[in-house]
């Protein structure tokens, strides 16, 4: 009986089959482990992108390279303005206001306003009562001026261009009464302010004192979004007719940017100057393509953004403050290292009250 047999040509060695065949299946095993890893890494990185909406919301992209206004986002619905009471934080904090005072026991209007739902934690300024009256100050004075690098602006802290104020003291007649007996009158203030023309952000935030942190160009110093009580003043401060209203040495203030100021600039995708926080940054009323004003979403934890905008008749990227409808207003902390203001009540012989507009 043949038997076949296997040649091997001359001076070819023979191949060892069997040890290849094996080292295919090892190559094999290691590029599956290879693919089953890497989707197993890729599953991790996407599912922990996606289960931390909170702090992508905490660093928002508060940076543009453009003057195109972002969309608002969740827009407010002045009949459902948040709350922002409890919202004060030893800490930069989107939404918060970062207070240098932690401990608030101050008077202030009444807690019983009809136009506070506490239950679902909002207000509705459509039925907000407002201080009667429409006082002129004819004497009232603003200037901002540049000079070295150095802006500086003066004034005696009354609106000026003819916007009035309520009369205060609260009249017993007046029915915001029932809610707020402010007692104080509104007084002349000697103001000055000086601070770098265009500042540069701080290592790290600072928090904001009671009381002033900016000044608009109303003419009208801007205090923080707290009452003495550590409150949504907003909310709660019975204010007049453009949002203002006296504190105990006649300092009459904003709590933010008021709804006459906002009422004017309010046209779709425009970006408008209207203050200066203590800090030298600008306050801008912001308005989306939609006529909408920016929200606490749309800014970073000090209540600002970077983007192109116009600064002293030039297109500039730069940091500022944006007006919001929600709590805190304007201002959260400090971006940049705030300046001291020197403002006290001046006793000029020619000051009188103004008769009221009637």
């Amino acid at each position: 009986m043949d038997t076949q047999q296997n040649i091997q040509p001359q001076g070819v060695p023979e191949q060892p089959k069997a040890k290849w065949y094996k080292n295919k299946k090892w190559i094999a095993l290691i590029v599956a482990l290879l693919v089953t890893a890497s989707l197993i890494v890729s599953y991790f990185i996407f599912n922990r992108d996606a289960d931390a909406p909170s702090a992508a919301k905490t660093s928002t992209q508060t940076e543009s390279d453009s003057d195109e206004i972002p969309l608002a986002i969740n827009p407010i619905d002045e009949t459902k303005i948040p709350l922002g009471d409890n919202k004060v934080s030893t800490e930069a904090k989107q939404g918060y206001i970062f207070s240098c005072q932690t401990s608030f026991n101050g008077g202030g209007a009444s807690d019983s306003n009809s136009w506070i739902d506490t239950a679902n934690n909002t207000w509705d300024a459509t039925k907000k009562v407002s201080v009667s009256g429409a006082v002129e100050w004819p004497n009232a004075s603003y200037e901002a001026s540049v000079s070295g690098g150095t802006r500086t602006i003066t004034g005696n802290n009354l609106p000026i261009n003819g916007q009035t104020t309520g009369v205060y003291p609260v009249q017993s007649s007046d029915p915001a009464y029932q809610y707020d007996k402010n007692p104080n009158e509104i007084a002349e203030q000697s103001l000055s302010l000086s601070f770098p023309a265009t500042p540069s952000n701080a290592d790290s935030p600072s928090c904001v004192d009671m009381g002033a942190v900016g000044v608009l160009m109303d003419g009208v110093v801007l205090f923080n979004g707290l009452d003495a009580g550590g409150r949504d003043a907003a909310a709660y401060e019975t204010l007049d007719s453009c949002d203002g209203h006296p504190e105990m040495t006649d300092e009459y203030h904003h709590h933010g940017v008021p709804s006459c100021i906002l009422s004017k600039y309010n046209e779709p995708s425009t970006s408008t100057l209207v203050g200066y926080a203590y800090d030298g940054y600008g306050i801008y009323v912001e308005r989306d393509k939609n006529g909408d004003l920016l929200t606490n979403e749309n800014l970073d934890e000090c209540h600002g953004h970077t983007s192109i905008v116009d600064w002293d008749g030039e297109k500039v990227k730069l940091y500022h403050y944006v007006a919001t409808m929600e709590y805190p207003y304007v201002v959260g902390c400090f971006r940049a290292t705030p300046q001291v203001m020197s403002t006290q009540t001046a006793s000029l012989p020619e000051r009188q009250t103004p008769p009221l507009r009637r």
